[in-house]
């Protein structure tokens, strides 16, 4: 097996690091820090951190073709403008359950939204899947619990996902033109007591990392047998996203959380919370932007 270990930048410290993605257009990772209620910017060159305080929950960011960000706030879709700060509402997300928030989502090649929504205490299965296409949203998976990684197979043909609280990764036949999905079917079963599967991503040999909290590790899966074929060990653990880029994109950004953590699970995993970086030497496949002219 395959292993390696991400170093700290140590230049940030977040409550809940998730949403980590690569935008190619400016060289930069994003992520958020949902609880924190900020959206941040790494260059993977410098080490440069800059960050954005909201004034909500922020479960998610993706950019857009013309350089902003689409980002799913607690009850709404927006549009975020890093540089300006401003921010303009597409649709209201669930806004008739303030007990719900938005969490991690992507887009798919088609620039469509995918965003899931969860209990704000993680308790139950009253989440959605949902897909956004800049006029309509609509519901694709319901009663989700924590709504978590998704990504798409190079071809477009099949679709990954977690729901963390079902301890495994499905996949889905995928339309790319309809967006439809079908054929629901368990590729990696995680039962390993303590640890959760998080966000995740692909590689451009199809191979899936995915973020594991509670274990301190990005794992890397063979989608085609379930095997577990590498590891990235991370000092700190409640590991939470990770996502490729760089210029060479065999960087892997990975996000973690100081939230959930005993003050002595602080002292020992002292760099809880902060942003981590690994050249694993893979190259990971470029994630879709947000096609901005379809929005409202």
């Amino acid at each position: 097996m395959e292993i390696w270990k991400a170093t700290s930048l140590n230049n940030t410290k977040l409550v809940l690091g998730e949403g980590a993605i690569w935008s190619s257009s400016r060289k930069l990772f994003f992520y958020v820090d949902i609880e924190g209620q900020k959206v941040g910017l790494v260059d993977p060159v410098s080490g440069m951190t800059k960050q954005r305080q909201l004034q909500e929950k922020v479960g998610t960011v993706v950019p857009t073709e013309d350089g902003q960000l689409l980002i799913g706030l607690e009850n709404s879709i927006s549009i975020f403008d890093f540089d300006s700060e401003e921010l303009q509402e597409l649709i209201k997300l669930e806004a008739e359950i303030p007990t719900n928030r938005s969490n991690d989502g992507k887009c798919d090649a088609a620039g469509r939204l995918w965003i899931g929504t969860m209990n704000k205490e993680a308790k139950g299965a009253v989440g959605t899947l949902y897909c956004f296409d800049g006029e309509q949203i609509k519901k694709k998976i319901p009663n989700r619990k924590v709504s978590n990684g998704i990504c798409w197979s190079a071809d477009n043909t099949k679709m990954y996902y977690v729901d963390s609280f079902d301890y495994n990764i499905k996949v889905y036949d995928f339309d790319l033109e309809s967006g439809a999905i079908s054929n629901e079917r368990i590729i990696v079963e995680m039962k390993e007591s303590g640890f959760t599967p998080d966000g995740m991503t692909i590689d451009e040999k199809g191979m899936l990392w995915v973020a594991m909290w509670g274990e301190g590790t990005v794992n890397k899966y063979n989608p085609l047998t379930g095997e577990l074929i590498g590891r990235v060990e991370v000092n700190a653990p409640h590991v939470s996203s990770c996502a490729f880029g760089g210029t060479t994109m065999t960087q892997l950004l990975i996000t973690t959380a100081s939230a959930g953590l005993s003050d002595e699970q602080l002292k020992q995993f002292p760099e809880s919370g902060t942003l981590f970086l690994v050249d694993v030497g893979i190259k990971g496949t470029q994630m879709n932007p947000f096609k901005i002219q379809n929005k409202i």
